[in-house]
């Protein structure tokens, strides 16, 4: 068997474990290089909306040259000239492309915020499955050290003489259950361990040992607000107005163009090489109105009418989930609660019940099936209340996800959840890059 290689883990609590990921999350890391991507994408691609310059030097050498009668020379002419070149915007179309291009980002940067909502969702989750990992890996380490315990007292009552061989194989088999069961919980608590490295990139980590507490009900309910924060519906919303947008700018395909074009040549040998000739400027308007263009625009005005309705579909459906994801984690918090609660009084009864069956097969008044029911029972019973809590906080998680707590705003701003894990403005401000919407108001 090859042995794994050992890591010393730093131990965290979940503030400092969220911070972790949000500085050093690989896929984080390349998200926020692609909303930097499609930031310089939407200012490249409205270039054209502005004046273009242009250098050009041109020069010809001809040996030997001969004019009429003239005697053979080498000729030389060039000239250089600037020219200034513009597209005015006659079918007033220029708003509308630049303001699809600045949508088409923060659709982007929605999606973008819906991977962190997602991300951070799910670290959390993550998180508190290792912490009731822990917690259950304790619990079967506490059992095996007491079916160990009922073993050696079964061993001295056989060598007594007071018990059969048959109660020592069978307390030796809960021993080696105990083992087995001690040992999954081990391998459950190290696989949760190592996906919390992966997710803060790379850094081994494990939650703090401190006292498990019950959690409380703490999420802000409100479904117009899910819809307002909740990125992924935020994104659909951009995209279903983006497409509003495009369908405007391509129905004005059939538009007539208007091409402006100035030119000065400071420099001409001889003078009259180019045109303008040397120190002179001309300057030119081309008007262009499309006849006919194969029905081109008109086909593309109705794909783009189907892009609406599939946006409008898509953000519908949206809605709908937010309003289903809400009432399930609600759902979900109910019955873990109750459960939390009915397990706690189960594990007090479990206890009590095991502790009497102890007492009384250790002074030979209790027989031994009796102890091991017991202690089955008792293990189930904590091992179901530790799911009960565990649940109760993947709930809440849950409904955290639900409403868009683990995302920033469209401003950048962190939501309320988040901001208890430390401000998270430091993600997006350093993509040194703010709401372009906010910009071009």
């Amino acid at each position: 068997m090859i042995p794994l290689p050992s890591f010393a883990s730093v131990s965290m609590t979940l503030p400092q474990y969220i911070r972790e990921i949000l500085l050093n999350n690989h896929t984080l890391r390349a998200g926020i290089k692609n909303i930097e991507a499609n930031y310089y994408s939407v200012l490249a691609s409205v270039a054209y909306q502005r004046p273009t310059t242009s250098g050009t030097f041109t020069g010809s050498y001809v040996t030997k040259q001969t004019a009429g009668n003239a005697s053979q020379e080498n000729v030389f002419a060039g000239n250089i000239a600037l020219r200034l070149t513009q597209r005015i915007d006659i079918s007033r179309s220029y708003k509308l492309d630049e303001q699809q291009n600045i949508l088409g980002y923060e659709s982007s940067r929605a999606t973008f915020d819906n991977s962190i909502n997602t991300l951070i969702a799910a670290a959390e989750e993550t998180w508190w499955s290792a912490v009731l990992a822990r917690e259950n890996m304790k619990l079967q380490h506490e059992i095996l050290l007491q079916r160990s315990e009922n073993h050696r007292v079964t061993v001295e009552k056989y060598n007594q003489e007071l018990v059969p061989k048959l109660d020592i194989v069978r307390s030796e088999a809960q021993v080696v259950a105990a083992e087995t069961l001690e040992k999954n919980a081990e391998t459950t608590y190290l696989n949760l361990i190592a996906e919390l490295s992966l997710m803060a990139g790379g850094l081994d980590v494990e939650p703090v040992d401190e006292q498990l507490k019950v959690p409380e009900f703490d999420v802000v309910l409100n479904f117009e607000d899910a819809l307002e924060y909740r990125p992924d519906v935020r994104a659909a919303r951009l995209t279903l107005e983006r497409a509003q947008l495009v369908k405007k700018l391509t129905a004005k395909g059939m538009s007539p163009t208007l091409d402006f074009a100035f030119q000065f040549t400071p420099w001409s040998d001889p003078e009259t090489y180019a045109t303008p000739n040397q120190y002179q400027a001309g300057a030119s308007v081309s008007l262009n109105f499309p006849i006919t263009d194969g029905k081109a625009t008109k086909y593309r005005v109705l794909n783009t009418d189907r892009l609406i309705q599939a946006a409008e579909s898509n953000l519908n459906a949206l809605k709908e989930q937010t309003r289903r994801d809400i009432t399930v984690a609600m759902n979900n918090w109910r019955n873990a609660s109750a459960a939390e609660h009915d397990k706690q009084r189960q594990v007090e009864r479990a206890e009590e019940e095991l502790r009497i069956t102890e007492l009384m097969y250790s002074e030979g008044m209790g027989a031994q099936i009796d102890l091991i029911n017991a202690q089955t029972a008792y293990q189930a019973v904590r091992t179901e209340y530790l799911d009960a809590v565990k649940n109760m906080y993947i709930a809440l998680v849950a409904m955290r996800k639900a409403v868009g707590d683990y995302s920033p705003d469209e401003n950048g701003n962190w939501s309320e959840a988040l901001s208890r894990y430390g401000k998270g403005n430091d993600i997006v401000g350093e993509l040194g890059l703010k709401s372009l919407r906010s910009r071009k108001k």
